[in-house]
């Protein structure tokens, strides 16, 4: 990255930014701390700093003149944060639109995902959709900002007709692609609950459930494992695909005692939530406040409880 460092263009931006230190992702420029700005390498190689993006962590390209940034919001999930309908009271932003040729925030989004966004695709000039690992796809309206409608992930089969529980799930999709889905005539659609904890071994909020598209001529094959032998985390992985990378290949699975399977990643690349799924499509994603490396998923300890612990830190998700 030191080549670019001496070659930064501030846009609109007041004072030279070094990029010396930032993180990259393609074109993508980020830094670990917040409040310095973020950058998009130029295809001169100059680097271009974008306007008011101190806080983002990634970003997607709409088109060749517009990205959308975001901020993986993990740190948010407080009761007052729930209450407002999961938008953020303060003045960081989750989500916004800027002009990849000038560096100008254009526009703010008015609401954002629960978990780390997975894309973003133009449906036209005026209307735009993002996805998450939350399992949600929002509409959104270019002009103001608003959201328009709100959806949860297509479920895809496999050859043999078994769900694939994935929030990458229609990445590939075109702009007719979403609409059919939008409009019921695609893919059926996951239906997710969402269960937090902001504080160990304090209250548990609930939001959903959000009910998925029953989906056009589709039959989902349900999902079942031997209950006599152990589960083995690579067989369920075939399935729970949204586990990736390190997060995969420690992740601890169990089964609940009504046939639900359950899995999380347990240490290194752990991620901050824990998916319960029917082994059709409805899917339980559990949010603690925090896990890390040492973290345990114990798994089901009572009927519809499930324990994971953080070192001394103790989450107990009951009702599930």
């Amino acid at each position: 990255m030191s080549e670019k460092s001496e070659k930064n263009q501030a846009g609109n931006a007041s004072e030279y930014v070094d990029f010396s230190r930032h993180d990259q992702s393609g074109n993508f420029l980020s830094h670990f701390e917040y409040g310095v700005p973020a950058g998009l390498v130029q295809p001169d190689n100059n680097v271009l700093s974008l306007e008011e993006s101190g806080d983002i962590s990634g970003m997607f390209m709409l088109d060749d003149r517009l990205l959308l940034g975001y901020d993986i919001i993990w740190k948010s999930y407080h009761p007052e944060f729930v209450a407002a309908g999961y938008k953020r009271s303060s003045s960081s932003f989750p989500m916004a639109i800027w002009d990849a040729k000038t560096g100008e925030k254009l526009l703010t989004l008015k609401g954002f995902h629960t978990g780390s966004p997975r894309g973003a695709k133009k449906l036209d000039e005026n209307r735009l959709i993002t996805w998450a690992r939350d399992f949600r796809v929002f509409l959104w309206d270019m002009e103001t900002g608003e959201p328009l409608a709100a959806f949860t992930s297509p479920v895809h089969l496999d050859e043999k007709g078994y769900a694939i529980v994935s929030s990458r799930n229609g990445e590939d999709y075109s702009a007719d692609d979403w609409v059919a889905y939008m409009e019921g005539r695609g893919a059926p659609g996951f239906n997710v609950t969402h269960y937090m904890q902001p504080v160990p071994a304090g209250e548990q909020l609930k939001y959903g459930p959000f009910e998925g598209h029953e989906g056009k001529g589709t039959t989902i094959r349900r999902y079942e494992l031997d209950i006599a032998k152990h589960i083995d985390h690579r067989d369920l992985l075939l399935r729970l695909q949204d586990l990736e990378g390190a997060e995969a290949g420690y992740s601890t699975p169990f089964r609940m005692e009504d046939g639900r399977f359950g899995i999380g990643g347990a240490t290194y690349g752990t991620w901050e939530q824990v998916f319960v799924w029917d082994g059709v499509k409805d899917l339980i994603i559990l949010f603690p406040k925090r896990l890390y490396v040492d973290c345990e998923i114990v798994g089901e300890i009572a009927p519809n409880t499930v324990r994971i612990d953080e070192g001394s830190e103790i989450y107990v998700f009951k009702d599930i």
